[in-house]
């Protein structure tokens, strides 16, 4: 397994923000994971963990304890006809290109989202109007309370907009199990295509981000960047973290922007949203690392379930 002691986590996101970690891990099996566990949880050790790093705000702060990255944890399957393993780790546009040039059908919505399985297991990831939990059949994970892997198959699961009952600081995603449709590669290509040029019309996606800021609002039925637009949110700024002038849901780093200036950021942005529209705005982005109370509030304040494994308040 791949250590590396006091490694800067900021390389390891989207947005390019992260403070320095006691040490990160790189499983590159279950088993090996199973053993990072066990020392980790019997040493009582602070730990992290990171996928593809788009959805998180990691602490400037320095960081204690592990961060474990599950990248290592890349490996894809065919195990059917219409049916894809896929680990933990593996990019999702790694894998959309892959169910595509075997004909199968239902991933295209995941080209050019920047995560991975498990992280889009967690967040039930979707776009274009489709959702992970439509094709996910099972997934395999690690209990940390009983230490044995499980399946849970998807009536176990609850999903929602943005959300699933995976938790993971409980439940650590191996693996995913995904039922396709069979369709020629030249249309599911050109689906994929279209979907890529979507976002490069509407996301500043060459800019380091963490994806949206918020989830949509259940509330009304406006768009959360559409929402932002009217209050005129877009090219906010504070230090070197601005709201996208293309997208007022996303927020980029200019180049050395804190979490702090982040946090800032965002909490402008809800002030603005809840004094217009009476809305707060739950972000979408998780933490990861140490954050003041200050900062911490733009998620305890929107009713977010905030753990240890991820966030730690002083």
């Amino acid at each position: 397994m791949k250590i590396i002691e006091k490694s800067e986590v900021a390389s390891l996101t989207t947005m390019k923000i992260g403070g320095v970690a006691d040490r990160v891990c790189f499983p590159a099996s279950t088993e090996e994971l199973i053993c990072l566990m066990d020392s980790v949880r019997s040493g009582n050790e602070p730990w992290s963990l990171i996928g593809g790093g788009s959805n998180v705000l990691v602490s400037s702060h320095d960081i204690p304890g592990t961060v474990i990255c599950t990248t290592g944890l890349n490996w894809i399957e065919q195990i059917g006809r219409d049916l894809l393993f896929a680990g933990a780790g593996v990019r999702l546009p790694r894998l959309s290109a892959y169910a595509a040039k075997l004909g199968l059908s239902g991933m295209e919505f995941f080209e050019g989202i920047p995560g991975t399985v498990g992280g889009a297991v967690v967040m039930n990831a979707g776009a274009h109007g489709h959702s992970t939990s439509q094709i996910l059949e099972s997934v395999t994970i690690l209990n940390l309370k009983t230490g044995k892997i499980e399946v849970l198959t998807h009536k176990d699961i609850q999903f929602g907009y943005r959300m699933s009952s995976v938790n993971p600081s409980e439940q650590i995603v191996i693996c995913g199990r995904f039922r396709m449709l069979p369709d020629t590669e030249a249309s599911i290509k050109s689906r994929m295509k279209e979907n890529n040029l979507a976002r490069q019309r509407t996301q500043p996606i060459k800019d380091p981000s963490a994806g949206c800021t918020f989830s949509n609002p259940i509330e009304i039925n406006i768009p959360a960047g559409k929402l932002l637009d009217s209050i005129g949110a877009k090219n906010w700024r504070i230090g070197s973290a601005q709201v996208s002038s293309m997208h007022a849901n996303f927020i980029i780093n200019l180049g050395n922007a804190s979490s702090q200036d982040v946090c800032k950021l965002i909490t402008k942005m809800q002030e603005a949203a809840k004094e217009k529209y009476n809305i707060l705005l739950k972000p979408e982005i998780k933490p990861i690392g140490v954050f003041d109370k200050s900062e911490a509030i733009i998620w305890t304040n929107s009713d977010q379930t905030v753990t240890s494994s991820f966030i730690i308040t002083r």
